[in-house]
Order: C-alpha cells, then sequence, then structure tokens
C-alpha cells in the first residue's frame, strides 16, 4: 500500500477515539496544546494504536512511533488553525449530508440496507447510531475544512505524463491493490431543458436585474428569488480560485469592479445567474449569485428516454457500445475513449450505480438509469476478485496518486511554515 509519508495531509483522523491502547490509560491528561487548541494524550495512544499496524513502525521504537504520532496531530491542528484565519464555513446541511451518503455507501458495499447496517454498529463497536453518526460527523467535517484549506493555498496541480510515469515506476509496488473489482462503460444523455423554459427563465432574471437598477436591495431579491443554497447568506459563494467555478461564471465575475454586477445574466449548465463581485485578494474572488433554475419539463425527459431506448436496442456488443458512446455521450471525460470508465471496486461507487451494477453480468448493459438530470447506460465489460494498478489501464487514478503527492508536499511546506506563526506547547512526557 502507499505509505502514510504519500498520503494527502487528510488530518490523522481516526475512526475511533476508543481504541485497546487508549482504554488501558485510566487517567486522561493534555499531550500539547496547538494555537489554544488541546491535543488529549487518548488521541495520542490512538494513534500509537493505528501506525503500529503500518510499515513506518518498523523502523522506530515506541517513543519514536509517539513522537511521529504527535508530529502528525501538532500538524492537524496547525492546519485547522486555517479555518478562522480564511474565514471557512461548513454547514451542518452539508456534514448531514455526507454522513447520510458514508452510510448509504457502506450499506451498498456491504450488500445490505440502513436498518442492518446500523444493528451491525450497535453490536460491533458498542456505541448508538447517533453516537457513530456524530463521531463520523465531525470527521467528515475536519476533512471537508481541510480540502477547502486545499482549494484555497494549493488549488489543483497537474503532473506531467512524465511525473506520472516516474512516480508509477518508484510507487508502484506499494500503490493500493484492488478488490471485487469491476470494469465498466457507460453512456450519458443528459436532460436539457427546452428553449421555451430557457426564454422564461432569462426573461424573468432580465427582470430582476432591472430591479436592482431601480435601486432593490441585492440582499431582499437574493434571499426571495435565488434557488441556490447560499440565497440564506445573501448569495455570498465565498472566494473562489480560477478555475473553479464555470468558465462563463468566472468571465463575467472578472470583467466586474469589487460591489458591481452583472447587467446581463450569465448561463450555466444550473441555469442563469446573476452574477455579483464581492472583493478580490491574491488567490481568488469573492462573488455572490442569484441563481433562477433552468429546469426541464416532463417532455423534454421523455423526449430523452426515448433516445437513450433506441440507442440501447441498437447496442450488440462491446464495440457498439463504445462507437455509440464516442457519437452520443455528453460525458465530456469518458466520450472520447467509448465511455470506458475503468477498473474500480465495488465499494467505490456511488449506491445509484452499484445497485444497477450488481445486477449486471459481464457484458450486459443496463437499463435506462435517471442520475441527477442525465439518463444513463451501464456496460459491465469485465471483473475481477483482486488486481494491480497498471498505466494502461489505470491512468487516470495513477495520474490521480501522483498529483495528490505534488498538492501534498506543497501542503505539508506551507503547514512547516505556519508552525511558526502558531502558539506549540508539547505537555507529553515519555
Amino acid at each position: 500500500m502507499i505509505h502514510w509519508r504519500y498520503l494527502p495531509l487528510t488530518l490523522f483522523l481516526f475512526v475511533f477515539a476508543a481504541t485497546p491502547l487508549a482504554a488501558k490509560e485510566l487517567l486522561e491528561s493534555i499531550a500539547a496544546i496547538v494555537d489554544g487548541k488541546p491535543i488529549m494524550r487518548s488521541e495520542v495512544l490512538g494513534g500509537l494504536y493505528q501506525l503500529k499496524n503500518s510499515p513506518e513502525a518498523q523502523s522506530m521504537n515506541e517513543s519514536e512511533q509517539m513522537k511521529y504520532v504527535l508530529n502528525h496531530l501538532i500538524d492537524e491542528k496547525v492546519l485547522l488553525s486555517r479555518i478562522s484565519r480564511d474565514s471557512i464555513v461548513v454547514s451542518d446541511e452539508e456534514v448531514d449530508q455526507r454522513v447520510s451518503m458514508h452510510l448509504n455507501n457502506l450499506a451498498a458495499s456491504q450488500n445490505t440496507d440502513i436498518a442492518t447496517l446500523e444493528k451491525a454498529i450497535r453490536m460491533q463497536l458498542g456505541i448508538s447510531v447517533a453516537q457513530y453518526r456524530d463521531q463520523l460527523a465531525k470527521q467528515i467535517r475536519d476533512h471537508i475544512y481541510v480540502a477547502r484549506i486545499r482549494q484555497i493555498h494549493v488549488g489543483a496541480m497537474t503532473p506531467t505524463k512524465k511525473e506520472v510515469v516516474e512516480f508509477y515506476n518508484v510507487y508502484k509496488d506499494s500503490l493500493p491493490r484492488q478488490y471485487n473489482c469491476i470494469s465498466v462503460s457507460h453512456l450519458q444523455l443528459n436532460i436539457e431543458p427546452g428553449q421555451s423554459i430557457l426564454d422564461s427563465v432569462k426573461k424573468d432574471a432580465l427582470q430582476l436585474i432591472d430591479s436592482l437598477d431601480r435601486g432593490m436591495n441585492w440582499e431582499i431579491l437574493a434571499k426571495r428569488y435565488s434557488q441556490d443554497e447560499s440565497a440564506g447568506k445573501g448569495g455570498d459563494i465565498g472566494f473562489a480560485r480560477k478555475g473553479t467555478l464555470d468558465p462563463e461564471y468566472e468571465r463575467v465575475m472578472e470583467s466586474l469592479k469589487n460591489g458591481q454586477y452583472a447587467d446581463q445574466p450569465v448561463k450555466t449548465p444550473l441555469g442563469y445567474h446573476i452574477v455579483k463581485v464581492l472583493g478580490r485578494k491574491e488567490d481568488g474572488i469573492r462573488s455572490a449569485h442569484i441563481l433562477l433554475k433552468t429546469i426541464p419539463s416532463s417532455q423534454d425527459s421523455l423526449k430523452v428516454i426515448e433516445q437513450i431506448n433506441t440507442i440501447r436496442e441498437e447496442i450488440k456488443t462491446k464495440e457498439a457500445f463504445a462507437e455509440k458512446a464516442k457519437q452520443w455521450s455528453q460525458d465530456k471525460e469518458t466520450n472520447f475513449k467509448g465511455g470506458d470508465l475503468g477498473w474500480f471496486q465495488r465499494s467505490e461507487f456511488d449506491t445509484n450505480y452499484v445497485q444497477t451494477i450488481s445486477r449486471l453480468s459481464v457484458g450486459d448493459i443496463s437499463e435506462p438509469v435517471l442520475i441527477d438530470n442525465a439518463y444513463h447506460l451501464f456496460r459491465l465489460d469485465d471483473e475481477s476478485q483482486v488486481r494491480s494498478l497498471n498505466l494502461e489501464e489505470d491512468y487516470p487514478k495513477i495520474e490521480a496518486l501522483a498529483a495528490n503527492q505534488m498538492e501534498t508536499k506543497k501542503l505539508e511546506s506551507l503547514v512547516k511554515k505556519w508552525r511558526q506563526e502558531v502558539h506549540i506547547e508539547i505537555r507529553l512526557k515519555e
């Protein structure tokens, strides 16, 4: 497996604070204080228990292992100290949604239902489902925080093909193996609103701009009319680095001065946005928007399902599926390669995909599946119980691992710098 030092700095988090080692510690104490936040001795012991099962532990004695764990926990606190400095906010709704998604995916990967999963949690872990959700929510919230910090200070890095190949050659023996794997292709047709809907929504957006021109308050209009979760905050979506938002939205945003709103709505796949720039800093622009969604009608949906059913009836072979995907699929990331999604562990798929694909045998094509605003066809191309990653079939995964390592190294250098900016007091006694 890829060892800890090659993984993203996604916090030194553990599924449960209580571990066999932590249970032996009768008296709790503070191991360190970072920026006013304590690191408890039980956290260090929990991390030590996890570390002992990793290859890194073999070359360290227990004292060195303890220092290694504490150092990672200090880095975690230093990293999280950026939350207030960068004005990062994570809503309870987002966390709750991800907790539910995690539980649904876990149940699907175990081929069971939520009720059975909850019973297993109570029996095997000795805690209530509410306690499990609370612990999971804290971890997920911290992971979201770290992802936002990475986005602000590191951004996305794209390794060259040479760098990907070099990464693979160095780490191929430690890359994670895949278990219970399937190779899948898909074809996607989006459900798009007709012209009459587009015209109607654009007209409404222009009327709102006219209201703004006549002096109506931006926040009042955003809260009343915007169909985005940011409406409650007056449409404020915070700072965003270049390349993280829709290109058309960014183009309009970059043309505006601070405090100015666009005189024309901008069209994205979500609908029409009225864009306002709130402020700028070196690594991003803070904007607000009023979003009026363009929602397809039932007739638009029926038109797409008729088309995808016709396409499905014409496919008899894997080669035919690939040709149809190149011709019709609107998934730009896969259509050029015949819809090939590559190899995945079954547990990696979203529940919507798992339930459909689990019913297929190799060579079968699914019935049309509605996911979000598109209909999909899935073909199960192959399956394997265990396999290793290789450049030919898994280049995107290896590229992502290489990029992740580059981003992690950059983030680690930033954390080293940030350590000098916060107060750190170590109290742990050997």
